[in-house]
């Protein structure tokens, strides 16, 4: 099993040359705004760069503590259908759970469940990243929070690359450092927040003091515009 702490920062940069299968036979239909299907991992597009692997490899582990049993593993797909909107090709691109869809493929599962809450496969590629952008569902940075075209986006889960400060991000929220926003992205927002003022190589020898650290900025002025500020 991938062991996050074990981690090296250099996140292989694998993309898929050709489309899958299943896009090319979903290309010529129409889905419904709604639906919930069953759709390959391998399929499904990211529309973020990055993910912290700490938080990916803990929900691996629950994943896997269910693997063998059926119904446990269907019960838990069936509570956590992955959003995702129909787009050039046919393509599924998801705009959440890209850590557990993630977490999912490390555990050697094969599909998942998608719930389809936009089909705009009728847009050119150049307006459909326009829209996903405009509606806050892409975020085009990589994992050292710098912009990106949309077109370097991975092609697959396995592609998603590790961001050390979005793991902070996710262990703040955790330790209740700020609340659990709805807003799109929004512990990437902290990710960036806690890159301009916390060095990388804190979070690499002493995680416990890059926590502490982040805790005290979530409580700072400068933090009070952020989502999920709670002090």
């Amino acid at each position: 099993m991938y062991d996050a702490l074990a981690f090296d920062y250099h996140w292989p940069r694998k993309t898929l040359s050709t489309a899958h299968p299943y896009e090319t036979a979903q290309r010529r239909n129409r889905m419904a705004v709604g639906a919930l299907l069953q759709a390959p991992l391998e399929a499904l597009r990211p529309t973020q760069m990055a993910v912290g692997m700490r938080s990916v490899t803990r929900k691996q582990r629950k994943v896997e503590n269910r693997a063998g049993k059926r119904k446990k593993i269907e019960k838990l797909l069936c509570k956590r259908p992955i959003p995702a909107v129909r787009g050039p090709d046919g393509a599924l691109f998801i705009v959440d759970h890209h850590h557990f869809g993630l977490a999912l493929c490390l555990a050697q599962v094969k599909t998942a469940y998608v719930h389809v809450i936009d089909d705009i496969s009728q847009l050119s590629r150049h307006a459909f990243w326009q829209r996903m952008e405009a509606e806050g569902r892409l975020y085009p940075y990589d994992e050292f929070g710098r912009r990106i075209p949309p077109s370097l986006l991975p092609t697959s889960l396995h592609a998603l690359r590790h961001d050390p400060f979005r793991d902070l991000a996710w262990e703040v929220r955790e330790a209740e450092g700020f609340d659990k926003a709805p807003e799109p992205y929004a512990e990437f927002h902290w990710a960036n927040f806690f890159r301009e003022r916390i060095p990388l190589s804190t979070i690499r020898r002493d995680p416990k003091e890059a926590i502490r650290l982040a805790l005290k900025l979530c409580r700072s002025k400068d933090a009070a515009e952020l989502p999920g500020y709670a002090h």
